[in-house]
């Protein structure tokens, strides 16, 4: 049964919900922070990567890092607008450089629910993370792992793969199609995003782009492949907002 994606994963207030892996993150950040909002929490948005500039309605004022931070003002921001969005620096008009993982745990207490993109994959839809990934807050509660299902049916080159080489040694193979065997693999990997997850934080998995049937179907039997070390595996659409809990370990 499909439901908005802040309940399919359990987000509430006093949550700090890192986001990692690959195919769909920024959008998976966008339904969470709208849906946030839509329950009325105070929600501040950040970044300790590279992340792409989110619209007004989704990011309410912006703060930059690098050009001094008034907490009062970002306290203020988020009591009269509900939504806020805090920044390294900019690097160009349309990318933004991230702020320290220590910065985003002290930030922690003003608002309601934090919600971070910790992680890089270039806009492909499946990855490995090299030794220095993810950027993961020591205080989150939750992290995210994405994986877009049109993996699944895609080449195992740099088309839809991110960190390729480390794909294809986790893999043992250098071409052939991913497929659900690929996918799940790389997600389960001990030297994958099962390693990464910080101490006391529930690990999730988000199959995205669960779109028709057939979709469905693949992403019900790689979830059965999930746990562990997945708590939560949640299978649905980024973009549409909705999700449906595939698998939940206590």
């Amino acid at each position: 049964m499909s439901r908005r994606l802040l309940d399919a994963f359990g987000l509430a207030a006093g949550g700090l919900c890192s986001v990692v892996g690959a195919g769909g993150k920024t959008s998976l950040l966008r339904a969470l922070a709208a849906q946030a909002r839509e329950s009325g929490l105070r929600v501040l948005l950040t970044t300790t990567t590279h992340m792409g500039m989110m619209p007004p309605e989704v990011s309410g004022t912006v703060f930059m890092d690098s050009e001094g931070v008034d907490e009062a003002a970002l306290r203020r921001a988020l009591d009269e607008d509900g939504r806020a969005t805090l920044l390294g620096r900019r690097l160009r008009e349309d990318k933004v450089q991230g702020v320290a993982p220590g910065r985003v745990d002290a930030l922690r207490p003003l608002a309601d629910l934090v919600l971070v993109e910790a992680d890089g994959a270039r806009q492909r839809s499946l990855k490995l993370p090299a030794e220095h990934e993810p950027v993961v807050p020591s205080l989150s509660t939750l992290m995210v792992v994405v994986s877009g299902l049109d993996a699944v049916t895609a080449p195992l080159d740099e088309g839809l793969v991110h960190r390729l080489e480390l794909v294809r040694a986790a893999l043992g193979r250098a071409g052939g199609v991913v497929g659900e065997d690929g996918v799940a693999a790389c997600l389960v990997h001990p030297a994958g995003y099962p390693g990464r997850v910080p101490a006391g934080a529930r690990l999730a998995a988000f199959l995205n782009k669960m779109e028709d049937a057939a979709a469905a179907q693949a992403a019900s039997r790689i979830a059965g492949r999930l746990a562990p070390p997945y708590a939560l595996v949640v299978g649905g659409s980024a973009r549409a907002g909705v999700g449906q809990v595939l698998s939940c370990q206590p």
